[in-house]
């Protein structure tokens, strides 16, 4: 038993004495510089799927919403121009107006029992006018995306829309109004109700300026009346 305990402390011995004469201020350096570096592997795998979570998140989000919502609108307008009581600052109150539009439905997502839309959208609107006895008359184009709100969680009933986007106007000269530009920026807001059946009727005020890039700017304002039909 001596002789075991003897072999014991011997073969014992050379780890021990290597332990008891390391420098102690190096195996506490030693020490702290494993755990940062296990700390900053840990840090940065976690960062890395998290990245990853949050792309793969985004993409799917992506992928999915056109797909589980889409829809299209064909929409008829008729309407009328305005005086100076909203933006622009020359009346064209007794020009007529005829459009027709087409959305597509992007997105649709629901936020606080909320329902929002994504619609992309491109019309095209006809003006006339009689202007010191002459005749006029303006084509418009527009395209823009559209949101749309519903104060629930369905598509049905009363909602807001607000859409702004790009437009090209035919004619710079229009009744009292002269713009510098024929490529403006589209604004528009709408209130609508949706029925049942999926079809909709709203008004709409539409806006055209250069947001002030050139002038003069008096801005070109008209209101319609529009039947959406849903399909």
């Amino acid at each position: 038993m001596a002789l075991k305990k003897g072999r014991s402390r011997w073969q014992a011995s050379p780890l021990t004495l290597a332990i008891d004469t390391f420098p102690s201020s190096l195996k506490k350096a030693q020490l702290v510089n494993t755990r940062e570096a296990m700390c900053k592997s840990v840090v940065f795998n976690t960062s890395g799927s998290t990245l990853k979570c949050c792309a793969l998140f985004f993409a799917c989000g992506l992928l999915i919403s056109p797909t589980t919502s889409a829809e299209s609108e064909l929409i008829a307008s008729a309407g009328k121009g305005l005086g100076t009581e909203l933006m622009q600052y020359r009346s064209i109150s007794t020009a007529e107006m005829a459009g027709v539009s087409y959305s597509y439905l992007l997105a649709s997502f629901e936020i606080a029992n909320n329902l929002w839309q994504w619609w992309g959208q491109g019309s095209y609107s006809y003006m006339r006018i009689k202007h010191r006895n002459e005749s006029q008359q303006q084509n418009i184009l527009e395209i823009k995306p559209v949101l749309r709100w519903y104060p629930r969680n369905e598509p049905l009933g009363g909602f807001g829309e607000a859409g702004v986007g790009a437009s090209y106007l035919s004619q710079k000269h229009f009744g009292d109004i002269e713009l510098s530009t024929k490529l403006n920026f589209a604004l528009h807001f709408a209130l609508g109700y949706r029925f049942s059946g999926g079809h909709t009727l709203s008004l709409r005020y539409s806006h055209f300026s250069n947001a002030r890039t050139n002038t003069p700017n008096p801005g070109f304002d008209f209101a319609s009346l529009n039947g959406h039909i849903n399909f």
